[in-house]
């Protein structure tokens, strides 16, 4: 089922620029999702409240360990694996704190968890973490000072880090004449983790909270001209659910634009739902909210009895719920006249 709704909504200043190429002008959104847990049989997840907007996303567990012990298992937040590639350099990352690029929150029972941050920086699958903190290169491999740094390494160094799959030597100019540069090519792989104990026959509650990596376009191929034979939009209306009323809807806008831009922009969230079924029971209780922003704003995602219960807001319950697939949600923003 596809959610919609109408009326305006203010974007960024890219919007005013120039309509290019689509390439150009969109980012990727990394997928995230909740806490993953070691699984027993004895521990039964009775509900999983899930909230997803572009400004955070917040996920209430209830836990009851069924046994008449307590059990003490490791608990992990997994961050998407970051490369350091150019397409990489083109993604959605909602802060700058490389060791908290999420802003992560996690409390349990009304009391804030303190997990411990795990980074491995690997090259060729192999863990380079110690190699570079050695150089004294952070281990964030794009958008920071990581490049720069591996860039000023002496040069009688640079056939080994090649060697090792850690950088990769590319020949471009920055305002004068062309030069090698050594630039990383390692992916940062990150986690938080801590041990839990689950009381035995007692409910526990967890309450994660972070905000999502958002991709976006300052365009969408609805609308364009020749959109429909595109090779891109068999596939991006089925993994939105887009039905027929919103595609006529952004359709008419695009018709009747005046401006030399098109009239929507695009913001699009991933969520890892399906590791809710590798629960021994299915999830007791399922609900998930969705909020698009603004009320002119657009949604649409996949999702079995979604039901409009404000004006930005739409949410889907299910009971005895072992979801199947991931959940990929995409908003279309206004663009100003």
């Amino acid at each position: 089922m596809r959610p919609v709704a109408k009326g305006a909504f203010l974007v960024l200043l890219a919007m005013l620029m120039p309509w290019c190429a689509r390439a150009n002008d969109t980012s990727a959104a990394l997928e995230t999702g909740g806490l993953r847990f070691k699984q027993d049989p004895d521990i039964v997840m009775r509900s999983e409240d899930l909230f997803i907007s572009e400004k955070q996303i917040r996920i209430v567990y209830r836990f009851l360990n069924t046994s008449a012990a307590d059990k003490t298992i490791m608990i992990a937040f997994p961050m998407p694996d970051i490369a350091g590639k150019e397409s990489d350099e083109n993604i959605g990352l909602p802060t700058d704190n490389p060791e908290n690029i999420f802003d992560f929150h996690v409390r349990v029972d009304g009391k804030a968890a303190a997990p411990h941050l795990e980074q491995a920086a690997l090259a060729n699958d192999v863990d380079q973490t110690a190699l570079l903190r050695k150089l004294g290169i952070p281990l964030m491999p794009i958008r920071g000072p990581a490049g720069e740094l591996l860039d000023k390494l002496p040069k009688s160094n640079w056939p080994e880090l090649v060697k090792l799959g850690v950088g990769a030597i590319e020949t471009y100019g920055s305002g004068g004449p062309m030069q090698d540069h050594l630039v990383p090519t390692w992916t940062l792989r990150s986690a938080y983790t801590w041990t839990q104990t689950f009381p035995a026959g007692r409910e526990i509650t967890f309450e994660q909270t972070y905000r999502p990596s958002v991709g976006g376009s300052v365009q969408t191929i609805i609308g364009a001209d020749n959109w429909r034979s595109s090779p891109e939009a068999p596939a991006f209306l089925a993994s939105y659910c887009i039905d027929d009323d919103l595609i006529r809807s952004l359709e008419r806008a695009r018709a009747t634009r005046r401006a030399p831009y098109p009239p929507f922009s695009e913001r699009s969230i991933a969520y890892v739902l399906s590791t809710g079924a590798n629960w021994a029971t299915p999830i007791g209780d399922f609900h998930l909210t969705v909020d698009k922003g603004e009320p002119g704003n657009f949604v649409s995602f996949c999702a079995d009895g979604v039901k409009k219960t404000g004006p930005t807001r739409f949410e889907v319950r299910h009971a005895n719920f072992t979801p199947s697939r991931d959940l990929k949600i995409v908003i279309f923003v206004p663009n100003p006249n």
